[in-house]
């Protein structure tokens, strides 16, 4: 767990990460700061880019988890006192005072740890079920926008968590189409075999807001 303590709110940690449910509890639970509105924010995913190229693995920087008594958005220093500017001036400066008095009784870092490398072998085939996965996650995501405005008119309780569901990954899928776009390059799009999902791969635009599929 951190040291870190904003408002009488204890934040908690995950690794370097903090969580920003917390951090929105502490801001005063606003529906308008939700921490998934600010991930969508094409600010938060270009910072998210320029920290990548520091830092080439997400889970250094952003991760969404569903652990017991961890579940929620957990991101690193730069997100957070960006998620603090994006709430308010005043918001802001207490989580930048607060960060700073913890650095003042630990080593600050300067910079993100290098990520551990690793070398897989995957076949043709555990690529293709890679990019299926891929699609699949953006295929639910477009659906469940479909989905949201009418069981929000209706008052079900599926709304939420149909809402999280269209809108809390973007930016996990956009990270992930970055992976497999870079192993995946050498492939050729064939619609007679199960590279024909690699017309949607590369059709893909993260910075697009509208629906990517025309297939729902």
């Amino acid at each position: 767990m951190s040291n870190l303590t904003i408002l009488k709110t204890s934040i908690r940690s995950y690794g370097n990460l903090y969580s920003l449910n917390d951090l929105h509890k502490a801001s005063g639970n606003a529906e308008k700061h939700r921490p998934s509105l600010f991930v969508r924010l094409d600010t938060t995913q270009d910072l998210i880019s320029e920290i990548q190229k520091e830092v080439k693995s997400t889970d250094l920087i952003f991760k969404t988890t569903g652990g017991r008594g961890m579940r929620g958005t957990y991101a690193c220093e730069e997100l957070v006192i960006a998620y603090a500017m994006w709430i308010s001036p005043k918001f802001h400066l207490i989580v930048l005072r607060a960060f700073l008095a913890m650095h003042r009784n630990q080593p600050q870092q300067l910079s993100l740890p290098e990520p551990k490398k690793f070398t897989r072998e995957f076949t043709e085939h555990d690529l293709q079920q890679l990019v299926w996965a891929w699609f699949v996650l953006l295929r639910g995501m477009e659906l469940c926008q479909v989905l949201h405005p009418a069981l929000k008119q209706i008052g079900s309780h599926y709304a939420a968590p149909v809402h999280d569901m269209a809108y809390e990954y973007r930016s996990t899928l956009r990270q992930a189409h970055n992976v497999l776009t870079r192993i995946t390059a050498q492939f050729e799009c064939e619609q007679s075999n199960n590279w024909r999902v690699l017309k949607y791969l590369r059709a893909y635009n993260p910075k697009a807001t509208g629906f990517q599929l025309d297939i729902l």
